[in-house]
């Protein structure tokens, strides 16, 4: 009996078998449909839709399967153009305008807790009496104790005029502090200015909103009124933001003529102009990888028209323009429409910017490197030309000190004897390009400095010592 089963088992394994490579064959020899038209695309995605929702095993709505559609739509394009769920883009609105409605704090979460870390001078919430440390532990009387930090912040925000209210738990008080507080629209300022040095002025600026020229314009006053002499422009992390607002940066510190060149789909070429004065300082732009877009267009107009000294590392190469639009279901798009290219018509898109000089910070740098150099124990003083272990050591020394376009071959070529001349200027040596016994031990010294010190902010210094070199020139 047992052998009969087993034949009836093989038997039906091959018509099983037979019926999948038959039902394969017809498949594959079948002719589909090629659609035609959008028309007929829709209906065919419209059919999707409906076999999802009939056979889907897990729980989906009809509108987060058509949500889905929409984002895909945008696969298929650059990575900057996106579609945004109603939710995504009042966040992105905010973020973009750096306008909102809300009371003016930055919180986050510290050991589970919905901390303050910041309140805007003037805001509701500091004129109320919150404090950075206090703990929100209830919002509109709600218990926030499990909640996440967006969750948290959008409940905050809301329409100027309306109220809030916040249980706050503060460390030097036993009970619960209750706070009501009317929302304000919020103007968030992207720009950190402060005096170093007495005479030279410094500007970062963290994204480019409608707040930003308006801010940079009231503190470039500021600094012509204390007769500041020398400028830094910090643009590192700077992702980028809104065009007209660079554009409207750049301005005071170019000479006038092009800021911008856009150049369309329909081939049609729209180039921006600055317009005003150019401020009477020296000037110094610092940049990294995560300088973007916008920024660079303010790095590239100034290293363009050689109104200022780019220092850092290269940009991140972000060179579109992209177009927003809000949606009919509350929702938006941002489309990229045009590619920009710098006054001198250079394009950025996937390249980005070398700055003038190249400076890595510390944090980028492996300390382990130091291991491997050569000792410069040779007495000659290597000049131009020559090759030898000091040439080597040097050049290893100098590669970690941020000088990036040197290559290590032991060959006292023209790149490197520029590094040396730059490296002697910079610390109060004989500018010579000589490798001596003085430009080694500096070197050396140098190096030290960085192994053993904390992590020091080295294009923030290489700015700031260009700048005492040419306002001390002018003396």
């Amino acid at each position: 009996m047992d052998k009969f089963f087993r034949r009836i088992y093989r038997l039906m394994l091959c018509i099983l078998t037979l019926m999948m490579i038959f039902t394969s064959f017809t498949y594959a020899n079948e002719d589909f449909k090629k659609f035609k038209n959008l028309d007929e695309r829709m209906a065919y995605l419209k059919s999707v839709i409906e076999y999802i929702e009939k056979n889907y095993e897990g729980e989906i709505t009809e509108e987060e399967l058509m949500e889905g559609a929409y984002k895909g739509v945008f696969e298929a394009l650059d990575p900057h153009s996106n579609y945004f769920k109603p939710d995504e883009y009042e966040q992105f609105a905010i973020e973009n305008t750096g306008v909102y409605g809300g009371i003016g704090v930055t919180i986050s979460i510290n050991d589970g807790k919905i901390v303050v870390t910041e309140t805007m001078a003037g805001s509701p919430a500091q004129k109320t009496g919150l404090k950075v440390g206090d703990v929100i532990r209830s919002i509109n009387d709600q218990d926030i104790k499990q909640y996440k930090l967006k969750q948290a912040t959008d409940l905050l925000f809301g329409e100027p005029g309306t109220e809030v209210k916040l249980g706050i738990e503060r460390k030097e008080q036993a009970h619960i502090l209750n706070f009501d507080i009317v929302r304000e629209e919020i103007k968030v300022n992207p720009v950190v200015s402060k005096i170093l040095n007495s005479n030279i002025g410094y500007i970062k600026i963290d994204t480019f909103n409608k707040n930003t020229s308006e801010n940079v314009e009231k503190v470039l006053k500021e600094f012509q009124n204390k007769n500041i002499k020398g400028l830094i422009l910090d643009l590192r992390g700077n992702l980028g933001g809104l065009l007209y607002e660079a554009v409207n940066v750049a301005d005071p510190f170019i000479p006038k003529g092009p800021v911008v060149h856009i150049d369309y789909k329909n081939k049609k070429r729209e180039t921006l102009y600055s317009k005003k004065e150019r401020v009477n300082m020296h000037l110094v732009v610092l940049v990294n990888e995560l300088t973007a877009s916008a920024s660079e267009i303010v790095a590239g107009a100034i290293q363009d028209t050689k109104s200022g000294v780019i220092v850092g590392t290269k940009t991140y190469g972000k060179g579109t323009v992209q177009h927003t639009n809000l949606m009919i279901n509350g929702g938006g798009i941002k489309l990229t429409i045009a590619e920009y290219l710098t006054p001198s018509e250079r394009r950025i898109d996937g390249i980005g910017i070398q700055p003038d000089i190249v400076v890595k910070n510390t944090k980028n740098i492996n300390r382990q490197d130091i291991k491997t150099f050569n000792n410069m124990i040779e007495d000659e003083n290597a000049t131009l030309g020559d090759k030898g272990l000091n040439v080597y050591g040097a050049q290893q020394r100098l590669k970690f000190l941020g000088y990036e376009k040197i290559e290590i071959t032991g060959l006292l070529d023209g790149v490197t004897s520029n590094a040396i001349k730059e490296f002697q200027q910079l610390n109060g040596l004989a500018i010579d390009g000589i490798l001596d016994k003085k430009t080694r031990d500096k070197l050396n010294e140098k190096v030290e400095e960085m192994y053993n010190g904390e992590e020091k902010d080295l294009q923030l210094e290489r700015g700031i010592e260009i700048l005492n070199d040419r306002i001390n020139n002018e003396k």
